[in-house]
């Protein structure tokens, strides 16, 4: 190879190295299974639909705001409590404080009911009691407070002979924040005693909608709802609605896994090791005419049917005499799961072939002698611009331009997103342009600049992007599903190759960080404007953990060494000097020390 040719690595080596992730893809296929069902009981379900609905009509009526922490919200509490010590069962109240984005701090309260069973383990039902306030009924979780009631009521003291008594203790909980985070599902799962001994939870969550029904599975951790779980509820749910419910599509699961989120309340029981699913309604579903009826009783036929369908998959998960249900990082398709590991063992070996090609890509630069040092400043400065702008975020958060409190994911509907602080983040802004702006000035070309200081900073990108491969395979695995896509397509990125083949090939490798974005988006209904906004919220709530935002610091860097590259924009740090002169912070520093040692001299 001449001189001046670029330095592509060698084709036969990434393919090597795709020969040694051959048998992590073969694994994948064998990891294939049916995720199972445990068998229908015997007896029909008695879920009263009509006497729920109705349940449900009552609450929102009298309490029609249940914002956690306000009167209204104390006010369902304890209509909840006299509906369910009207059944005859007794319940208990734990009540503690907590910090919540868009409240601050507020009292809640959850409220617990106990049903002796045979054995000591447990099995969890929960729905939230609370709403984001009367003029958001999408949020309204009012029916699946009702079908708790009623589902309990098939426990209660009976007028002829003694209550039925089942093989595991049940414990029903309707839980407080359950729409500001599940703050009350995170409590219940770290300090309620009953969690300990749990075998499964089963969340209600919307299950009053139109919508056709819905299982959530993801966790606040990498892990999902168990394999049994899953197809128990499915099955339960489609012997009642006469369809299967929807899960989440795979992308939305590896997207979910890579950087954990959830939603709903199953997350927090998941991230404790509690095994749970939660059964809900797709809200992006409006309802069909075939859906509604003549009477129009969308909701009261819904929430039936999957009230019946709740009550089936507690007596199935009962009647499961020994069953184990643990928490795993299994990946589902429609009828198919594909085990966890599999996956991870995939996504670790695919940096092999990048690895091989970076490696023989650096070996070839070592024997041209390639100006490495302004490269590795260039990489330094990006790093500590964008070190600069988490500062800047963290600082936001102190001043309530971000949301602070609980690591619990924000609401939808969180006014940090919905109506944020335009002045305080254009000040947020400004203060990172600046910086940039003084920053850029040493790696803005201001000449021409030589083929060989081209390559030094983008062998230098690739090198940093590769280590925060490595640190993310060893720490979160799935979020590889981020990272190598850029890893490959910018291995190929050339300065000598065509404008538009290098712009188009870096522009691939961000397509995959986007479309979690998108996703993220599409989850919550969020606006292309929102949703990043909503990520950063999760980041200064402590949801998103500084690890994490640290390694996204470190490829973003890179990334953005080489697009400079790429788009032609790329020069060396100070043009290259060698020792470069002192920065404007040096300068300062220099600058006020000078008053000092004048001082000392004389004295």
């Amino acid at each position: 190879m001449g001189r001046s040719g670029g330095l592509p690595p060698h084709a036969r080596l990434v393919r090597v190295g795709l020969v040694v992730a051959a048998p992590a893809l073969l694994a994948l296929l064998f990891a294939l299974s049916t995720p199972g069902a445990l068998p229908r009981p015997p007896l029909a379900p008695l879920f009263d639909g009509r006497a729920a609905a109705e349940l449900a009509r009552t609450l929102s009526t009298e309490y029609p705001s249940r914002v956690p922490g306000t009167p209204e919200a104390e006010g369902a509490a304890r209509w909840y409590r006299e509906r369910i010590s009207a059944l005859g069962l007794t319940t208990e109240e734990d009540v503690w404080d907590a910090d919540i984005p868009d409240l601050g701090r507020v009292t809640l309260r959850n409220v617990t009911t106990v049903v002796p069973g045979r054995s000591d383990q447990t099995i969890v039902v929960i729905a939230h009691r609370d709403n984001g306030g009367a003029d958001q009924p999408s949020e309204d979780n009012a029916g699946a407070t009702a079908a708790l009631i009623e589902l309990a009521q098939g426990y209660a003291p009976q007028e002829i002979g003694p209550a039925p008594q089942p093989q595991r203790t049940l414990v029903f909980v309707s839980t407080d924040a359950g729409v500001y985070g599940g703050s009350g599902a995170e409590r219940f799962a770290k300090t309620a005693p009953y969690a300990e001994g749990a075998i499964a939870a089963v969340v209600l969550d919307g299950i009053y909608g139109p919508g056709r029904p819905t299982l959530a599975i993801a966790g606040d951790e990498p892990v999902t709802s168990a394999r049994a779980l899953v197809g128990t509820a499915s099955a339960r749910i489609e012997e009642q609605v006469g369809r299967s419910p929807l899960l989440p599509g795979v992308t939305t699961q590896l997207s979910n896994l890579a950087i954990p989120f959830a939603a709903t309340e199953q997350g927090r029981l998941l991230a404790n090791g509690v095994p749970a699913i939660a059964i809900s309604t797709d809200r992006h579903h409006r309802g069909t005419s075939s859906d509604i009826g003549a009477t129009g009783s969308v909701s009261t036929k819904r929430l039936a049917a999957l009230g019946a369908a709740s009550e089936e998959l507690v007596d199935s998960l009962d009647a499961s005499v020994g069953a184990q249900f643990r928490t795993t990082d299994s990946i589902y398709f429609r009828d198919r799961a594909v085990s966890g590991w599999a996956v991870r063992l995939t996504l670790v070996l695919l940096v092999v072939p990048f690895a091989l090609g970076l490696v023989d890509i650096v070996a070839r630069s070592r024997r041209r002698h390639l100006p490495f040092r302004p490269a590795v400043r260039g990489i330094r400065t990006r790093t500590l611009i964008l070190l600069f702008g988490a500062l800047l975020v963290a600082t936001g958060a102190l001043t309530d331009v971000f949301p602070r409190g609980d690591a619990l994911p924000l609401p939808r509907s969180s006014e940090y997103v919905t109506a944020p602080a335009v002045s305080g983040l254009g000040v947020l802004a400004v203060l990172f342009g600046l910086v940039w702006l003084v920053g850029r000035r040493r790696l803005v070309p201001v000449g021409p600049t030589s083929i060989d200081e081209r390559l030094a900073g983008l062998v230098a990108g690739l090198v940093f992007a590769g280590a925060v491969a490595v640190v993310i395979a060893i720490m979160r695995p799935y979020a590889l599903l981020f990272v190598l896509p850029s890893l490959y397509a910018w291995l190929w990125i050339t300065p000598e190759s065509t404008a538009w083949r290098r712009i188009a090939l870096f522009v691939v490798g961000l397509a995959t960080p986007l479309l979690g974005l998108a996703l993220l988006g599409h989850q919550l209904d969020l606006s292309p404007f929102e949703t990043p906004l909503y990520a950063i919220g999760l980041v200064t709530v402590g949801y998103i953990p500084l690890s994490t935002v640290l390694l996204a610091i470190g490829w973003l860097a890179a990334g953005a060494q080489i697009g400079a590259v790429a788009f032609g924009r790329y020069a060396p740090y100070a043009r290259g000097a060698e020792p470069p002169p002192p920065g404007p912070i040096r300068r300062a520093l220099a600058h006020s020390a000078r008053p000092r040692a004048a001082q000392s001299s004389a004295r």
